[in-house]
């Protein structure tokens, strides 16, 4: 880190565009304190319908910034053009959801005897810690934002360390809209989040991110007995049977580990095919990929951009090659000699099939986030339900037939947070969503949401005292 800050890299370049200072230890106390104040003095008191109000002034701010987040998103997380803007037009229409729910009726009256009246209902837990991801760095940070101030809470955001530019735009931007405090930003890597976690004003965390660091997060907080939210790591199986409509399931299959440049914790990162179309299948998933371009992300035609570091390039090349010493079969692109892309000095990959992985491998076990597909195959239903269940993850998965009785099965078994059968990666903003086992716990998006950003009260009045 230089004087002026933390550098902030171009993936797709490998140079610096600028810097973003780390926030020490009083601007992180200070932050929080503006927020906890915005908490009490302002926001807490706040009507639903006034707080839904300006939400949808600030999907609005979101919409009128598309072009200019989107090319933050390309700048620091080396996103391709039409992605970062479908993203931005993801992140407006969370801010418009969670501006109606702000209204949505929760709690229940109970019955009780004459003179008393009893109900539950929920209030806000206080000031609230979004730590958010490279992966996706506005939306992310946005699924957490939108809905904690719904529910009535402040927000103290700290973006990946890597992708600060298109949060910070945002911060900016919401303070024309937002009472001052109540959405407030930090800056930095594992050093502040540690702090914003210490802070005793911090009444929830809300964190997106690999296993490890969420197991801190979780520690941290375990002291001062905060509630956290983990989305975690994942190392999603991709189940396809003999009967199921390959074509469509090839197409998903690609879509599943390379989107985003395989940079996402849902990524179908392990086929488990039927052993009868085995080699068919694999060939039209390599044909599919083969024909994906890796490029440069300003140009309209890229569908894979750079990875977001070249420690994670080069970690990629690393797992594949490991995978092909050890007798799996290799499959790049036509004319790849090797996994890592020499573009512009950026931080590109190729896709990578690894097929009959060794099962004790990287390839099959870890979380790779790059476009990297691992390949195993099974004769029963059996052997392709404990294939899928062979991780200690439980964030996604994905089953391919058109077997009505495999479909009843396997979507009831399936130990996975979110489920898709017959399709792959449908994310709506009224869905809640989370995951299972190492993948964490809390939910994002949707009607229950509000659990991890309130807290249920039990309230009796008793209209004649005393009684």
């Amino acid at each position: 880190m230089t004087a002026a800050g933390r550098p902030v890299l171009d993936p797709a370049t490998g140079r610096t565009v600028t810097h973003v200072p780390d926030t020490d230890a009083p601007g992180v106390a200070d932050a929080v304190a503006r927020a906890e104040a915005a908490f009490h003095e302002v926001w807490a008191d706040t009507s639903p319908a006034h707080r839904g109000g300006l939400l949808r002034e600030l999907a609005q701010l979101l919409r009128e910034d598309r072009d200019e987040l989107a090319a933050l998103e390309r700048l620091s997380a080396g996103k391709p053009v039409q992605r970062a803007l479908g993203e931005v037009d993801f992140a407006a229409q969370v801010v418009d959801w969670f501006a109606a729910a702000a209204r949505y009726p929760v709690g229940e009256t109970h019955p009780a005897g004459p003179g008393m009246r009893t109900y539950t209902d929920r209030v806000p837990v206080g000031v609230c810690a979004a730590i958010a991801p490279s992966n996706y760095p506005l939306l992310l940070a946005v699924w957490k934002i939108a809905a904690a101030l719904a529910y009535g809470n402040t927000v103290v955001v700290k973006p990946a360390p890597e992708t600060p530019l298109s949060v910070r735009r945002l911060v900016g931007r919401a303070g024309g809209v937002l009472p001052d405090g109540v959405l407030t930003a930090v800056y930095g890597g594992a050093t502040t989040g540690r702090l914003l976690c210490d802070q005793p004003a911090v009444g929830m965390v809300s964190f997106t991110g690999s296993t490890a660091a969420g197991r801190e997060v979780a520690r941290r907080c375990a002291d001062g007995l905060k509630p956290v939210s983990l989305e975690l790591g994942g190392k999603s199986p991709v189940v396809v049977f003999r009967d199921a409509e390959l074509d469509a399931a090839a197409r998903a299959v690609v879509t599943g580990f390379t989107g985003n440049t395989g940079q996402m914790c849902v990524a179908g990162s392990r086929l488990i095919v039927d052993r009868a179309v085995h080699e068919e299948f694999v060939g039209r998933v390599a044909e599919l990929a083969a024909d994906l371009r890796v490029d440069l992300p300003e140009d309209p035609g890229t569908d894979l951009g750079p990875l977001i570091s070249r420690a994670a390039a080069d970690r990629t090349a690393e797992v594949v090659e490991e995978a092909a010493a050890r007798g799996a079969e290799v499959i790049l692109p036509p004319g790849c000699s090797g996994v890592l892309h020499d573009l512009d000095s950026g931080f590109f990959v190729h896709p990578a099939i690894v097929d009959r992985v060794p099962f004790d491998s990287r390839a099959w076990r870890a979380e790779v986030f790059a476009p990297v597909l691992s390949v195993a195959s099974f004769n029963t239903d059996d052997e392709a339900l404990a294939l899928a269940h062979d991780t200690a993850y439980g964030l996604s998965a994905s089953v391919w037939t058109s077997d009505a009785d495999q479909v009843e099965r396997f979507g009831r078994a399936l130990r996975a947070g979110m489920v898709w059968i017959n399709t792959w990666g449908d994310t709506e903003e009224p869905v809640s969503v989370s995951g299972l086992g190492q993948s964490g716990y809390g939910r994002e998006l949707g009607i229950h949401a509000v659990e991890g950003y309130t807290r249920p009260r039990a309230v009796w009045v008793a209209h004649r005292p005393g009684r």
